[in-house]
């Protein structure tokens, strides 16, 4: 019996082996879906925009610094390190901003060089589901195969867009933006330093953006004037084009926010009234239940034969136990706790079915 058992497992095994022999030897062909190719090529385009903008930035910043230290050195700048929003502020900005501007075009660069690695990019095409996986029967002749492997990659390129379309994405750009953001999602997921980098960039740019938005309106109103010196007037230009650059940017985000700060209030306002409006409920019913019942403590030396059971619980009382009982019988007694959770979501008698509260409902 058991060299029968053994026997069995063995050509199980043997089994598997071989199916497993000719799976890898199946001719396959594997290659992204056509939408995929789309929002990759997406992704490179504004990528490759962000890291031309950033180089501009970097070099605009530091020819200001350089013409700073040379030629406008002479000029004297008024500065006031009391006041965080001074013109004295506007030179450590500028550091700080020609400072980001070359971290970020790292990690635009670095996201361009990533996306292009066959690897990496076959990778990401697997992980969100884009790869398009054909297998090929066998003694196809070349010609039969190409054209095999364009009705099949063609089929699935239409099934996937069908199933996008089913999803609700029906326009094509957001379709490409979104598969755009996906790759910008699942590479940044692999790669953990350089999505510490592309955060860090960005709260730092929410810094350089606040500050620079707050300096511009505050010098509208300030009384302090270095608006002769030609250096200057370069920084606040430079600082204009980077807030406004900067806006335009993350413009999406900043909507988001604002209509958050807008709503959040509102909805903290709801929630209380909706909170406040619950407590007044459950109090006056709360306050109806007490309208309703008598409560007395339980005495086994007054009670009748058969009324020492609790129809709710179904448990005995013992002495001392709160009792209450309804205004529909002096029979209808029960626990007091059992009687208030009942009547809380069912306002009749366990036993009888009448409605307890005859009483009508107060006004508020």
């Amino acid at each position: 019996m058991q060299n029968q058992i053994d026997q069995g497992l063995l050509q199980e095994h043997e089994q598997n082996n071989v199916e497993g022999m000719e799976n890898e030897y199946v001719d396959k062909h594997k290659q992204p879906t056509q939408i995929f190719e789309m929002g990759k090529e997406y992704f490179k385009q504004c990528h490759q925009l962000l890291a031309i903008y950033t180089a501009l930035k970097f070099i605009a910043a530091i020819t200001l610094i350089i013409l700073r230290e040379t030629i406008y050195g002479d000029e004297i700048l008024q500065k006031n390190y009391h006041e965080i929003f001074n013109d004295a502020y506007l030179v450590f900005w500028m550091y700080i901003s020609c400072t980001h501007s070359l971290f970020a075009f790292i990690y635009y660069i670095q996201l361009l060089m990533k996306i292009d690695n066959e690897v990496k990019c076959t990778q990401v095409v697997e992980e969100i589901g884009q790869m398009i996986v054909i297998e090929i029967p066998e003694g196809y002749t070349n010609q039969e195969r190409e054209a095999f492997i364009n009705e099949q990659v063609q089929i699935q390129n239409q099934e996937m867009i069908q199933r996008l379309e089913i999803d609700g994405q029906i326009e094509e750009s957001r379709r490409i933006s979104l598969i755009a953001t996906e790759i910008k999602k699942t590479l940044l997921q692999n790669e953990r330093p350089l999505n510490v980098l592309g955060k860090g960039c960005f709260i730092l740019f929410q810094f350089i953006q606040l500050w620079g938005l707050i300096f511009y309106f505050h010098k509208k109103s300030s009384t302090e004037s270095n608006e002769d010196l030609k250096f200057y007037s370069l920084y606040k230009g430079y600082l204009f084009s980077v807030v406004f650059m900067g806006i335009y940017q993350y413009l999406e985000i900043y909507i988001i926010t604002l209509l958050v700060l807008i709503f959040l209030p509102i909805l903290l306002f709801y929630s209380l009234y909706d909170w406040i409006k619950n407590y007044c409920q459950k109090r006056r019913e709360r306050r109806r239940i007490d309208d309703s019942l008598k409560e007395s403590m339980y005495s086994l030396q007054e009670t009748a034969e058969g009324e020492n059971e609790c129809a709710i619980c179904m448990n005995q009382y013992e002495e001392k136990d709160k009792i209450a009982i309804l205004p529909c019988s002096n029979k209808h007694r029960f626990h007091s706790t059992c009687v208030r959770s009942w009547l809380e979501i069912n306002s009749k008698c366990p036993l009888c079915r009448s409605d307890v509260f005859t009483l009508p409902d107060e006004i508020f």
